[in-house]
């Protein structure tokens, strides 16, 4: 556990093994797009980049793939879980999803393999999927330097699965 300001924030590590049967085994040889996404694949990498994108979908030669993240999206394979509840989500509701919205974009703008799965609802508490742990923990970590509340990591063994828990009354 670990203090921040006047609030506490837990670590835990819950023992379960997940390991991600969505990464790529083999590269391809050169570029490659995704047509989900419009993520490009690039110097051993997927980035986004709109004008390239553009650029190589006219190129028959270009490979089409979806790519791990879209993957992961259409199969529901999460890597990540971010929980939010207690009353002040409930009365903030708009505000909070237009800030984690804007930090899943610049998360995405750094890694296109970070995507929103689902939002549901259970129980009162809103459980956003992603398909990475990281993108779990930012979605987290901006929303509680925004509004403070309490915070919790739980991460699988091998850190490979995230949960986080984050929830302030009013």
């Amino acid at each position: 556990m670990s203090k921040k300001g006047d609030k506490w924030i837990k670590h835990t590590h819950v023992f379960e093994t997940t390991e991600d049967p969505y990464a790529m085994k083999e590269a391809p040889a050169g570029e490659a797009i995704c047509p989900r996404c419009k993520a490009v694949f690039k110097d051993k990498r997927w980035v986004i980049d709109e004008d390239l994108y553009e650029e190589l979908k006219e190129v028959d030669t270009v490979p089409q793939l979806i790519c791990p993240g879209c993957k992961k999206a259409i199969e529901q394979y999460a890597m990540g879980y971010l929980y939010i509840s207690g009353g002040f989500w409930e009365s903030h509701r708009g505000d909070i999803m237009k800030l984690l919205n804007n930090e899943y974009e610049r998360a995405r703008n750094i890694n296109p393999l970070h995507q929103i799965i689902n939002i549901n609802e259970e129980d009162g508490t809103t459980v956003i999927e992603t398909t990475t742990d990281h993108l779990a923990q930012r979605l987290g970590r901006a929303l509680y330097r925004a509004y403070k509340g309490d915070l919790e990591f739980r991460w699988s063994k091998g850190d490979k699965l995230v949960r986080v828990y984050w929830h302030r009354d009013k």
